[in-house]
């Protein structure tokens, strides 16, 4: 009879393990679907700041519109595979990792450097996380911005279009309105010109460098070109890739 309780305990705690991992996945999943961003606090057992960690994540959710806060308690051994995902195996804890809209990671904080503004603050906008996507993809982004009330930018996509097909489709398309206020400080970090009259075009390599921008009319072996270029020093895409950045 008790090697029957022992068992049956094994099983229940399995089980329980296993609902663990498969509720915290479906979370991720649903905020991914949801395009909302995700705080995630990484933390073990017997973790003295966990409270306190979740409280900051949940202070930096009430500022963001869209996000929601998910726990990755890495005691748990049916989070195996979420812990090696983010790589989180040997970092001190709490952590707290902050997930783009799309799932791309966008930063990571220990608690005694974390702050909820430090956290928002991290959360990228709709275009940056494609940015970003991209660039861990191993393409270069064209960003085209524009607004509604610019002619020519048809021309400039198609231009686009025919560099991807020449760099073999290592490259993607992103076009941002520059009136949309979630891209306002994405496109300052770009430094934007808002006084355009013509569609400008950004190109960043995929090492993360802005290699280049151009106002109006661009040729596709310009653009091919100016993708393949490295920059030494600077030149960085914000939030996008470290590569090459100081």
């Amino acid at each position: 009879m008790k090697k029957i309780s022992v068992f049956l305990f094994t099983v229940v705690l399995m089980l329980l393990q296993t609902g663990t991992y498969a509720q915290l996945q479906e979370e991720l999943n649903q905020a991914k679907d949801k395009n909302q961003a995700v705080f995630l606090v990484v933390t073990e057992d017997g973790d003295a700041n966990r409270d306190k960690a979740l409280n900051m994540a949940n202070q930096a959710k009430e500022k963001v519109a869209n996000a929601v806060v998910v726990e990755l308690n890495r005691s748990n051994t049916s989070n195996s595979s979420l812990v090696k995902q983010f790589g989180v195996s040997t970092a001190p804890v709490p952590l707290l990792l902050v997930l783009a809209e799309n799932g791309m990671l966008a930063g990571g904080f220990l608690f005694a450097q974390a702050s909820a503004d430090l956290l928002v603050k991290t959360v990228p906008s709709p275009k940056k996380a494609v940015v970003m996507e991209t660039l861990r993809s191993g393409k270069t982004a064209f960003l085209v911005v524009s607004s509604k009330s610019m002619t020519g930018k048809s021309d400039i996509v198609n231009t686009c279009k025919q560099a991807c097909i020449e760099m073999e489709q290592n490259a993607k398309i992103i076009q941002i309105d520059l009136d949309d206020p979630k891209e306002k400080d994405f496109l300052a970090s770009l430094k934007f010109n808002n006084n355009i009259s013509k569609p400008q075009t950004f190109v960043i390599n995929s090492k993360g460098q802005v290699t280049g921008k151009y106002t109006g009319e661009v040729n596709s072996q310009i653009l091919v070109a100016t993708a393949k270029k490295v920059v030494k020093s600077g030149g960085c895409c914000p939030g996008g890739s470290s590569k090459g950045c100081k």
